[in-house]
C-alpha cells in the first residue's frame, strides 16, 4: 500500500481517493438499481405472467358466459340471431385462448386443452343449429310444419267423416218413427219433426263435403215428405202396411250415405293424438312418444275396416304414415339435440372447471409472490441501509487514510525544517528516489538540505580542527626537544587529515550517485522519442555525465588507495 502512495502525486492520490469514494458510492447507486430492477422484474413476471394469465381466463370465462346466454336465448326463441352471436363469442374466446398461450410455457397446455373443448363446444352447437333448423325454428318449418301440416289435413279431414252424431240423430227418428206407427199419438208426429229440423241444421253445419250435405238434405226431405203421409195414416188409424213404404227405404239410404262417410270416434282419436304429441313438446318425455303412437295405431285400425271409399282410405292412411314419420323423425332431432346440448354442458362445464381451477392457482401464486416480494424488498432495503452505511464509512476511512499519508509527512517535514533551522538534525525523513509524490520529493530536498548542511558543519568542524591541529603542531615544531605535546599534535594532525580525505570520499561518493542518476535518467530519456536539437542535448547529457563518472570513478579509486596510506 506504501508502495502504491508513494508512486502517485498528491493530486493523484487526492483524484484517486474522491474516485475510489465515488467507485464505492456508484457501486451503492449500482447495487440499488439493481435492486430496483430486480423488484421491478418479479412485479413484471407477476403482471405480465401470471396477473395476464388470470385476465385471460377471466375474459374466456366472460365470452363462455355470453355463448351461454345467447345459447339459451337461441334455444328458446330459436333465431338466428342468437346463433350468430354464439358464433361471434366463441371466435373471441378462441382469440382470447390464443393469448393465453402466449403468456408462457406453463400457460401453452392448459390454453390447448380449453381451445379443443371450445372446438368440440362449436361443433355441438353448430350441430345443434342444423338439427333445430331440420326440426324447424318455428312451428311453421322443418319436421314441425310438415307434421302439423299433416295434423291439420288429418283434422280437416275427419269433419267430413264425423257423422256420429247424425248417425244418432237419425237412430232416434227411426225410433220416433216406429213409436207412432205402435201407438199412433201426435206427440211422436211432433217428436219425429222436430228430429228432423235437428237433422237438417245439423247436416247444414257439419264438414261434410257440399255434395253430400246436398244429397242427405234431399233425401230428409224426401223422407219428410213420404213420413207426413205415413202419420197421417197412422193418426187416422188406416192401415200402415206394418210400418213400412217410401219413407223406410229413404231412412236406409240416408243411413247408407252416412255408413259411406263415418268412421266411429276419428275426430277425438285426432284430438287425442295432438294431445299427446303436445304433452310431448312440452315435457319432452318420451312416454309420450309411445302414446301418441298408440294412438296413430287405433286411428289406423278405425279407417282400415271403415266403410268409406278406397281413395279417401287411401288418402287417409297416407297422411297418418307422413304423420307417424315426421313425428319420429322430430323426436329424432329432439334426441339429436340433447345428445348435442349435454355435450356442449360438458364442454362448457370443463373449461369452467379448467379456468377456476387455473384463476385459483394464479391467486395463490400471486399471493405469494407477493409475499416475497415484500420479504425480499423488505431485505433489500435492509441491505441496502447496511451497503450505504458501509459505503460511507469505507469513504471516511479512505479520506482520513489518503489526509494522513499526506499530513504525516508532512508534519515529519515541519519537524526537520524546525531542526534544520535551529539545530543539526541526526535523523532524516524517509524518502523513496522512485517514488513520484510531491511530499516524498520534498522529502528528499529536505533530507539533502539536512545533508548539505551537516556536510558544511563537518567540513567546517574539519577545517577548524585542522587549523588548531597546523598551529599546534607549529608550536610544537619549534620546540627541538622531544615533547609529548607534539606527538599529539602530529597525531591529531593526522586524523584530521585523515577526517577530512573521508569526508571528500563522501563528497565524490554523492557526486558520483546524483551523476549515475542524471545518467539513469538521460538514459531513459535517450530511449523515448524527441526530435532535432532536444535529442542532441539529451544525449549530450548522457554523454558528459558518464564522462563525468568515469573522472569521478577514477578520483575515488585514487582517493581509495590513499586512504589505507594515509
Amino acid at each position: 500500500m506504501g508502495k502504491i502512495a508513494r508512486s502517485l502525486r498528491i493530486g493523484e492520490k487526492i483524484g484517486f481517493g474522491f474516485g475510489l469514494v465515488g467507485a464505492i458510492f456508484l457501486i451503492v447507486i449500482w447495487q440499488y438499481h439493481n435492486t430496483l430492477q430486480r423488484s421491478l422484474e418479479d412485479y413484471r413476471a407477476l403482471q405480465n405472467i401470471h396477473v395476464a394469465k388470470k385476465v385471460e381466463m377471466l375474459k374466456i370465462e366472460s365470452s363462455m358466459r355470453e355463448t351461454r346466454r345467447a345459447e339459451k336465448e337461441f334455444l328458446l326463441y330459436r333465431k338466428e340471431d342468437a346463433s350468430r352471436e354464439v358464433e361471434r363469442e366463441l371466435q373471441q374466446a378462441l382469440l382470447t385462448t390464443a393469448n393465453l398461450g402466449q403468456i408462457g410455457p406453463e400457460s401453452a397446455p392448459v390454453a390447448e386443452r380449453i381451445r379443443t373443448l371450445i372446438q368440440i363446444y362449436r361443433e355441438m352447437f353448430q350441430a345443434t343449429v342444423d338439427a333445430w333448423r331440420k326440426k324447424g325454428l318455428d312451428h311453421d318449418s322443418g319436421l314441425q310444419g310438415a307434421f302439423r301440416d299433416a295434423a291439420h289435413e288429418l283434422e280437416a279431414l275427419a269433419g267430413h267423416f264425423n257423422v256420429d252424431n247424425l248417425y244418432l240423430q237419425l237412430l232416434q227418428i227411426r225410433r220416433g218413427e216406429k213409436d207412432l206407427g205402435l201407438r199412433r199419438e201426435q206427440q211422436y208426429l211432433q217428436q219425429v219433426l222436430g228430429l228432423l229440423r235437428e237433422f237438417t241444421d245439423k247436416t247444414t253445419a257439419s264438414q261434410l263435403e257440399d255434395s253430400v250435405k246436398s244429397q242427405l238434405l234431399a233425401e230428409i226431405a224426401t223422407y219428410r215428405n213420404f213420413f207426413e203421409e205415413y202419420a197421417h195414416k197412422a193418426l187416422s188409424d188406416d192401415d200402415i202396411g206394418g210400418g213400412k213404404g217410401p219413407f223406410r227405404q229413404t231412412a236406409h239410404s240416408i243411413e247408407s250415405i252416412l255408413s259411406s262417410h263415418r268412421i266411429p270416434d276419428l275426430a277425438s282419436n285426432i284430438l287425442q293424438l295432438r294431445r299427446r304429441e303436445k304433452d310431448y313438446l312440452l315435457r319432452d318425455d318420451r312416454i309420450y312418444v309411445d302414446m301418441a303412437l298408440a294412438e296413430l295405431n287405433r286411428i289406423q285400425a278405425r279407417i282400415e275396416p271403415s266403410a268409406i271409399s278406397v281413395d279417401q282410405k287411401k288418402h287417409l292412411l297416407e297422411l297418418l304414415k307422413n304423420y307417424r314419420r315426421d313425428f319420429l323423425a322430430l323426436v329424432e332431432q329432439n334426441e339429436l339435440i340433447d345428445r348435442m346440448t349435454t355435450e356442449m354442458n360438458l364442454a362448457e362445464a370443463e373449461i369452467t372447471k379448467l379456468i377456476e381451477s387455473n384463476v385459483e392457482a394464479a391467486n395463490q401464486t400471486m399471493r405469494r409472490m407477493v409475499t416475497e416480494i415484500e420479504a425480499s424488498s423488505e431485505k433489500k432495503e435492509q441491505l441496502m441501509l447496511w451497503s450505504v452505511a458501509v459505503a460511507t464509512l469505507l469513504g471516511v476511512l479512505f479520506a482520513v487514510s489518503i489526509t494522513l499519508r499526506i499530513v504525516r509527512p508532512l508534519r515529519s517535514m515541519a519537524g526537520m525544517l524546525d531542526q534544520l533551522a535551529y539545530e543539526e538534525p541526526s535523523q532524516r525523513l524517509p524518502f523513496h528516489p522512485g517514488g513520484r509524490d510531491e511530499v516524498n520529493l520534498m522529502a528528499g530536498s529536505v533530507n539533502t538540505m539536512a545533508d548539505n548542511k551537516s556536510r558544511f558543519i563537518d567540513w567546517w568542524k574539519s577545517s577548524m580542527r585542522e587549523t588548531v591541529a597546523c598551529e599546534d603542531l607549529i608550536k610544537s615544531m619549534e620546540n627541538p626537544t622531544a615533547d609529548p605535546a607534539r606527538e599529539n599534535a602530529e597525531r591529531e594532525f593526522r586524523e584530521t587529515l585523515s577526517a577530512r580525505r573521508k569526508l571528500l570520499f563522501e563528497q565524490y561518493r554523492k557526486l558520483y550517485d546524483l551523476n549515475s542518476a542524471i545518467l539513469d535518467n538521460a538514459e531513459s530519456l535517450r530511449h523515448e522519442v524527441h526530435v532535432g536539437q532536444t535529442q542532441t542535448s539529451i544525449n549530450t547529457i548522457s554523454h558528459s555525465a558518464r564522462s563525468l563518472n568515469s573522472i569521478l570513478e577514477m578520483i575515488l579509486f585514487q582517493e581509495h588507495e590513499k586512504r589505507p596510506a594515509a
